[in-house]
């Protein structure tokens, strides 16, 4: 038993020698770009819907976690979204701001960096706005410099056209607006 476990550790190790060439290849050929954010655009949009969005906004900064200074415009969906009070992680130069709803989730995590592939990983698909993730959809934009990905989840995602189509989540993108950031006193 003990050579059997021996041979079966000499087996991985062979195969993560054999592999690390090639992964290092590929990771050679990925680089992470950080962005660099317009604020005076970020700021001037938050100016333009601080009053309509008072409410939402209020309820986000009594969160705890709106206090952890967050590198990149903050966005929320506004009250015409029709959504309930979201949790919210910040990560410096990242965040995700949740929402539960019954039937579905959906989730706004913005980064200041992506990642861009070069030739090793051209194997993968073009991104696109919107995209179905099998329990669901992503919408992808980008804003204000930064990058910024809504995910919805549906308990029936083959079924549910707010899963299937495109439409909701573009329509919730329209409802998005800047509630903060680290670089603006917002």
């Amino acid at each position: 038993m003990l050579r059997d476990l021996k041979s079966l550790q000499r087996t991985a190790v062979g195969a993560i020698v054999s592999a690390a060439p090639m992964m290092l290849a590929a990771a050679e050929q990925a680089t992470i770009t950080e962005a660099s954010i317009d604020w005076t655009s970020a700021e001037a949009a938050a100016t333009q819907t601080a009053a309509q969005e008072e409410a939402v906004t209020s309820a986000f900064l009594a969160l705890p976690a709106s206090a952890e200074p967050t590198a990149l415009p903050v966005m929320l969906f506004g009250e015409a979204a029709n959504l309930s009070a979201p949790g919210f992680v910040s990560q410096g130069s990242a965040y995700a701001a949740y929402y539960a709803q019954s039937d579905i989730q959906i989730s706004i995590s913005g980064s200041k960096s992506v990642v861009q592939a070069k030739d090793a990983l051209t194997l993968h698909h073009e991104p696109a706005a919107w995209e179905n993730i099998g329990t669901g959809a992503d919408y992808s934009l980008a804003q204000f410099g930064a990058y910024y990905t809504l995910r919805i989840t549906c308990d029936e995602p083959t079924t549910d056209t707010r899963c299937t189509q495109p439409e909701y989540l573009s329509g919730l993108a329209e409802h998005l607006f800047v509630v903060k950031g680290q670089a603006n006193a917002m």
